[in-house]
C-alpha cells in the first residue's frame, strides 16, 4: 500500500504538471500563420523573427529556425524546421512515460499485496489453529484492498496516458503543418507573388511585390 500511495501522488503531480505545461505552450496555430503571412508578403523578414521571439511557446521556436534562414535553399529551411521539431518533442513527452509506468505496474502491486496478504491471513490460521469461512474470508477481504487501490491508481493513468500522447501527437502534427505553411510562404515571397488567401487573415487582400 505505500508503494501505491507513492504512485497515486507521483500520478497526479504528473498529470498536473503536464496539464499546465500542454496549456501553457497552446497556441492558435492559424492566427500565428496569418500574423506571420502579414509580415512575410511585404519582406519583413526582421520584424517576423523579433515578432516570434516574444510570442511564447513551442511552436515560434520552431517556425523562428526556418524564418531565420529566410534567404537559404528550400530544402534547408525545411531540414533546420524538422531538426526544430525533434529536439521540442522530448519537452512535449517530458514525464508522459511515468504515467505509462504507473498504469503498468500499478495493478501488479495491488495483486503482490494480495497474495501476500492471503499468505499471512493463511500463516495467522496455521499458528492460531483457528478456521473457518469467516476467519479465512475476513483475511481475504483485507488483502483483496491492494487489488482494488492498484486498480483505482491504474485506470487513470492509463486515461491521462492516452490522452496526452494523442495531444503530443497532435501538436507535432500541427508543428510539421505550419513548418510547412512557412516554407510555402517563405518561397512565395522570394518570388514576389501574392499569398493565397487561407494564409491571411479573413478580409484581407493579397499583395504583390516586386520580385527580389
Amino acid at each position: 500500500m505505500y508503494m501505491l500511495v507513492f504512485c497515486s501522488i507521483l500520478m497526479f503531480a504528473v498529470v498536473a504538471e503536464r496539464l499546465y505545461s500542454l496549456w501553457k505552450i497552446s497556441i492558435d496555430s492559424e492566427w500565428l500563420i496569418q500574423q506571420l503571412a502579414l509580415f512575410l508578403q511585404d519582406r519583413k523578414i526582421s520584424e517576423t523573427v523579433e515578432y516570434l521571439r516574444v510570442v511564447p511557446g513551442i511552436l515560434p521556436r520552431v517556425l523562428e529556425s526556418g524564418l531565420i534562414r529566410y534567404d537559404k535553399e528550400k530544402d534547408e529551411i525545411e531540414t533546420a524546421l524538422a531538426n526544430t521539431i525533434t529536439e521540442q518533442t522530448p519537452v512535449l513527452e517530458r514525464f508522459v512515460s511515468i504515467l505509462g509506468t504507473i498504469a503498468v505496474i500499478s495493478p501488479f502491486l495491488g495483486l503482490l499485496g494480495t497474495i501476500l496478504g492471503i499468505i499471512k491471513a493463511f500463516n495467522n490460521i496455521a499458528q492460531q489453529g483457528t478456521t473457518g469461512a469467516a476467519v479465512i474470508a475476513q483475511g481475504i477481504y483485507e488483502a483483496l484492498y491492494t487489488t482494488a487501490a492498484g486498480l483505482i491508481i491504474a485506470i487513470p493513468a492509463v486515461i491521462f496516458y492516452n490522452y496526452f500522447r494523442s495531444r503530443i501527437r497532435n501538436i507535432i502534427t500541427e508543428m510539421e503543418v505550419c513548418s510547412n505553411r512557412l516554407v510555402e510562404m517563405i518561397i512565395l515571397s522570394r518570388k514576389g507573388e501574392p499569398f493565397p488567401e487561407d494564409l491571411l487573415p479573413e478580409g484581407y487582400e493579397p499583395k504583390v511585390t516586386e520580385k527580389k
